[in-house]
């Protein structure tokens, strides 16, 4: 680590001086900027706090839960170690910073309660960057000063991933401390880390790790190593706290963050009507842009706890997301996802009541695959709302649609229909309309992996390729509803009361249109549209607190970047990722029994194997009455290679020829 640590040493220094000196050197009578000459009042330390927020991860295709069981895979695992890792250098770039904050705290003469803040806004993100190392790489060198060329430090080995979440735990609760509550920073320090985003990042790191040491030592793998010829060693701190510790303080953590918006501090968003879901991700109303359909602007979000800032006129998020949104490359919706969103009643879209396939059935609200639009009706609106549905087509920023929304009160564009769907008509206005409705068919050689996505799609006028702005969501309230309940239910062995789930996720599903979950609801009923990722392919699974709390948890955060982290920490990412996936429903669907009306392809069957075939093929499974007989073949076993060696990341090579005393990963 010597010379990445001189690199960050270098570096560090030098980003240091041009971004936390560069507001303030104009008031000090000196020709240039110094460690030593930055931090002499509160004002300075307040500034130098400020621009870690630069630090705050951002909109990033890579954040979107691509390739993932719920975004649908393409190919994964059997890489080999790089040469370097952007995590790695970023992150501990930025621990520099905060350690240099943190030292002067300490060698501060004045008020030590006038720097409080900024001491706080250090330690949370300290504590930060180590949470995204640990989720890399386990076990890494924990830094807690700022380095020099000749420091020890540069030549150390790893600590173990305990000693790293030990360190990172005691800078979250110094945080918790030391910042102010939501409720008193001022309307324009709004943003700014508070008590309570603290806390809530405090429930999360929490639940991540008691989850991942309650779990992951059942997949058969030693990730940690003997720290001697590889990882980083399982050496854990005295006083380490338990799994029910770490679950109970997760659980309090949460319950802090869920009390004080009782009060109004933050509230899930819920200004667009059923589709508030939908619309809570593209708020982006500057420059005469229109949100959504009723206006609602950015300040009408009290949802995002800790988010990205972005401003059209200010910081512009810089990336083509209409364009990847609307063309179906952003947030990906695979089969097996589409499926396990609960009708409007809170039950599958099959259920049985004795455990047997056999006697499955449709769930009473759920229509099925004989039209196109049949599965769409009475479903969660998180996945209606987020979905691009066959019978409606949507608003878009980008000219070449010609739809933008520039109207208010419209949630959808005024859909044209063809005149008849028999007969051709060149002439049918509907072939050159921008909101023309057609049968879907398949063609191109597709996979029909799942579904389009078209969440994060900015929709009004105004925003021209790499301009939108909306806001990132880090951590919003519905996550600690999610974390609260999650940590609840595992001190209870999988048990959680009514009144419990009523303060969490049944707040999420009021907003989804999805009836209460219950102990009596699921109690002697079967999920017979479970799709098991150890056998790949539908059973009928018993309904459990558990597992309706992680399907809750997909849904409702799903393209945000938290997929990976869960299938991980529930020991559960080398199955769901591995195997034969199918993709959707093909045969006995209206794609077998309706033809195409658009113009292209008028009056061919919607699905036309002998002319295009899928790419994989039909599975047929054992036979018609096989409940997967007629999927597309979405994958193939071949390519998906996860291994249990890819729930950490290796460390680059580059620092382990740097400094021999890191041991890489087991497996690497």
């Amino acid at each position: 680590m010597k010379s990445i640590n001189k690199m960050i040493y270098a570096v560090s220094v030098a980003a240091f001086a041009m971004t936390s000196c560069s507001d303030f050197l104009e008031k000090e009578p000196l020709s240039q900027g110094t460690e030593a000459i930055v931090f002499k009042t509160a004002d300075h330390f307040a500034q130098a706090a400020n621009q870690f927020y630069n630090h705050l991860p951002g909109w990033s295709y890579d954040t979107m839960d691509r390739n993932t069981d719920i975004g649908g895979l393409s190919q994964n695992g059997g890489g080999s170690a790089p040469e370097s890792s952007s995590v790695w250098n970023n992150n501990y770039s930025n621990i520099r910073q905060y350690n240099i904050l943190l030292e002067k705290a300490e060698a501060f003469d004045g008020d030590k309660s006038t720097i409080a803040g900024a001491v706080g806004t250090a330690c949370f993100f300290r504590a930060f960057a180590y949470f995204n190392l640990l989720k890399e790489f386990g076990g890494v060198p924990v830094i807690d000063h700022k380095l020099d060329v000749n420091d020890e430090a540069l030549y150390g080995a790893r600590n173990s991933r305990y000693e790293v979440f030990s360190f990172l735990l005691e800078d979250l609760r110094k945080a918790v401390e030391l910042l102010p509550r939501e409720s008193t920073i001022s309307n324009t320090d709004k943003g700014h880390i508070s008590r309570e985003a603290a806390q809530a990042f405090l429930g999360r790191v929490l639940l991540y790790e008691a989850t991942w040491e309650k779990y992951v030592p059942s997949i058969g793998y030693d990730l940690n190593g003997d720290g001697n010829q590889s990882g980083a060693g399982a050496a854990k701190p005295a006083g380490y706290p338990s799994i029910e510790a770490m679950l109970t303080e997760s659980k309090q953590a949460s319950k802090a963050v869920i009390d004080e918006s009782a009060n109004g501090t933050y509230q899930l968003w819920n200004e667009c009507d059923t589709l508030s879901y939908y619309y809570l991700f593209n708020i982006d109303d500057k420059g005469g842009n229109i949100p959504n359909f009723m206006g609602a602007g950015k300040t009408t979000n009290k949802e995002f706890i800790i988010s990205k800032k972005y401003d059209y006129d200010l910081k512009r998020g810089g990336l083509n997301l209409s364009h990847t949104a609307i063309t179906w490359q952003a947030v990906g919706i695979s089969a097996q996802f589409g499926e396990s969103f609960l009708c409007r009643n809170g039950l599958p879209i099959r259920i049985s009541y004795t455990g047997q396939m056999d006697d499955a059935q449709n769930n009473p609200e759920f229509e099925g695959w004989d039209t196109f639009c049949g599965e769409y009706y009475h479903r969660d609106y998180r996945f209606v709302s987020a979905t691009f549905v066959p019978d409606r087509t949507t608003w878009s920023s980008r000219p070449e649609d010609n739809r933008q929304c520039t109207v208010l009160g419209q949630p959808y564009p005024t859909p044209v229909f063809p005149k008849n769907n028999d007969v051709f008509d060149a002439n049918d206005p509907v072939y050159t309309s921008a909101t023309g409705i057609f049968r879907p068919t398949l063609r191109n050689n597709t996979t029909f992996y799942g579904y389009g996505s078209r969440k994060y799609l900015i929709e009004g006028a105004n925003r021209d390729m790499n301009t939108e702005s909306a806001d990132w969501p880090i951590l919003r309230l519905a996550e600690v509803f999610l974390n609260y309940a999650e940590a609840t239910c595992e001190l209870g062995n999988g048990k959680i009361s009514d009144a419990d789930l009523d303060i969490s996720i049944n707040q999420l599903r009021d907003r989804a249109r999805v009836a209460h979950l219950t102990n009596a609801l699921i109690a002697d009923v079967w999920d017979a549209g479970w799709w098991d990722w150890n056998e790949n392919k539908t059973v009928c699974h018993k309904m459990t607190m558990l597992d309706e709390i992680r399907r809750e948890r997909a849904c409702e955060l799903f393209g945000e970047g938290f997929r990976m982290d869960d299938l991980k920490r529930w020991g559960i990412a080398h199955i769901n990722l591995r195997g034969q996936k199918l993709g959707r429903h093909v045969l006995n669907t209206a794609y077998t029994t309706e033809k195409a009306n658009d113009r292209t392809y008028f009056g061919e069957p919607c699905y036309y194997p002998e002319k295009y075939p899928l790419l994989y093929g039909i599975y047929e499974g054992s036979g018609v009455n096989d409940p997967d007989y007629g999927r597309s073949i979405a994958v193939l076993a071949a390519n998906l290679n996860f291994s249990q060696r890819d729930y950490l990341a290796p460390i680059p090579l580059q620092q382990i020829r740097l400094n021999p005393a890191l041991k890489q990963n087991p497996g690497w």
